[in-house]
């Protein structure tokens, strides 16, 4: 998956579940679900693709072996601090990101599709050609579609993204206010600059 599918599949099974429980996401819920939604390619990528220690972007980050007890441990030890609703939503990202490349590789056929979240009880075999031939290929198929499998996952990633968008509008747009606050200068910044 693209990385904006990721961040689009964390935060609406966040608010899905929010609305499940009479609450709206918060600012600070929004930027756990997505940390926990990037954080599998965050690690993994870097080390395969530019220090070169797994064979694909495929290993401690997105290993269900690792991933699972770790959010859960995270969640226990944020509950303690009573930081549970971020914590829950760092989870609903990171497991979101683990269900999506399932999904993912089902959807392209791969032959890989599970072993991806299985790190270290199965080690996937290199990747077929350099990351920078694949990074090219990706991004081909926003310039023009081989298959239409192509096109229609690229199709079905943009209608995710739109709704999520639609959702988060929705939502109140959880997270712009800090963003906007931390981007405004404050009037006494203001006034100093007018003298």
């Amino acid at each position: 998956m693209w990385p904006w599918t990721h961040v689009a599949v964390g935060y609406l099974c966040y608010s899905i579940a929010c609305r499940y429980s009479d609450s709206r996401p918060s600012a600070d819920a929004t930027a756990t679900v997505l940390l926990g939604a990037l954080l599998p390619d965050l690690i993994d990528k870097p080390l395969s693709w530019i220090a070169g220690l797994f064979p694909q972007g495929y290993a401690i980050g997105h290993s269900i072996v690792l991933v699972v007890p770790l959010g859960a441990g995270g969640y226990l030890f944020a509950r303690s601090r009573n930081r549970r609703a971020p914590a829950i939503a760092f989870m609903v990202g990171l497991y979101s990101h683990l269900l999506g490349d399932l999904l993912f590789g089902w959807l392209r056929s791969s032959p890989y599709a599970l072993d991806r979240v299985l790190w270290p009880l199965v080690s996937l075999p290199p990747y077929d050609r350099p990351v920078i031939v694949r990074l090219e290929e990706y991004v081909s198929v926003f310039t023009g579609f081989q298959t239409t499998g192509e096109a229609l996952i690229v199709i079905v990633g943009a209608g995710i993204v739109y709704a999520t968008l639609g959702l988060w509008v929705l939502d109140g747009r959880p997270g712009i206010g800090p963003i906007k606050r931390a981007l405004e200068p404050s009037y006494e910044e203001y006034a100093d600059r007018s003298e």
